[in-house]
């Protein structure tokens, strides 16, 4: 009497609707983490399999339960991987054994996207330390309040995910607030002609300081923001020539001279990548370049310290190599 059509019990139902739902969460936590690109840095061995003697070593990482499929275009699929058939008319009762290694592999996929997310929050928190923006709000958070330590790996599977969840939407957080500074390249070409410092001046010949750095580059090559703000300045501007100016957060402003054409209007609001003008040789200028710097709170600073922060943030927010995660139980 305790048992429904597809032959399970009443207590071996009610734990298969707990193990479907908590499996729907973890999907929608992969996906998160997949469309914010975090990639797990550690794939962590399922708890039950065993390497076979004769594998080599290259193919018993890929017979893993967590092995990257790189070369799999199939969308991940937990509910069907872990939950096996949905067809419920078809399936055998479930032991409580089958639960418990369904929720260990489940666990271990969340304590992976969680290390993941954490080391990519310490490494970027690292990054922006020495560029000389580190501020408050880059900080992981964390409260006043005590307490028994528990690792995540041993908690349920429940308090996991809400974990997970906390800590992934705090790396696409920092990642926001990363693309809003100035860390990308405001050309696709990358030929320094005059590099930030002392130099001898080109019209004078003697001894004087450069605030940014030159890009050589041929007339009309677009111009590219390297950060999201407002533009501030978008005219001609002395011996800079034709000019924008861009206003970032924490006190950064980008400044792109010497251009031929201007493609924004002050009071703008531009992201990463848009195009603000073309390459040009107006102002004090000896030929086709664009002029770029970067000035915190004021002064200069070397541009480029933030594109060689920008390229390792890039790494770790825009990684080139996607991994999908093929769960297989053992």
């Amino acid at each position: 009497m305790d048992q429904d059509a597809s032959g399970l019990s009443a207590p071996a139902r009610k734990q298969q609707e707990l193990l479907l739902r908590q499996f729907r969460e973890i999907e929608a936590l992969v996906t998160l983490a997949e469309q914010s690109n975090l990639v797990l840095s550690a794939i962590p061995p399922s708890p039950k399999r065993k390497p076979l003697k004769s594998t080599t070593p290259a193919a018993t990482t890929a017979s893993l339960s967590y092995a990257p499929q790189q070369n799999s275009s199939a969308p991940l699929d937990i509910l069907g991987t872990l939950s096996g058939k949905k067809t419920s008319a078809e399936q055998q009762a479930t032991t409580h054994k089958d639960f418990y290694s369904k929720q260990a592999q489940g666990q271990l996929l969340l304590t992976a996207y969680t290390q993941a997310a954490l080391d990519d929050i310490k490494r970027a928190n690292t990054l922006l330390k020495k560029a000389g923006v580190s501020q408050p709000a880059f900080v992981t958070p964390r409260s006043s309040a005590g307490g028994i330590y528990q690792d995540i790996g041993t908690a349920d599977l429940d308090s996991s995910m809400v974990a997970a969840r906390r800590i992934i939407e705090q790396r696409i957080e920092l990642n926001a607030k990363v693309d809003a500074l100035p860390f990308g390249r405001p050309l696709n070409s990358f030929n320094v002609s005059s590099p930030y410092g002392a130099r001898t001046d080109p019209f004078l010949g003697k001894p004087a300081i450069h605030t940014g750095l030159d890009f050589k580059a041929s007339r009309g090559t677009p111009v590219k923001a390297t950060g999201a703000g407002i533009v501030s300045l978008s005219r001609y501007n002395g011996g800079y020539g034709l000019s924008v100016e861009i206003v970032h957060d924490n006190g950064l402003i980008t400044r792109y001279a010497h251009m031929q054409k201007l493609l924004v209007s002050e009071g703008q609001r531009v992201n990463m990548g848009d195009l603000v003008g073309t390459v040009g040789n107006t102002g004090r200028s000896t030929g086709p370049h664009l002029h770029y710097e970067v000035r915190l709170n004021g002064k200069p600073v070397n541009p480029m310290r933030f594109i060689r922060t920008g390229d390792r943030l890039a790494a770790i927010f825009r990684p080139k190599q996607q991994t999908k995660v093929a769960l297989n139980l053992p």
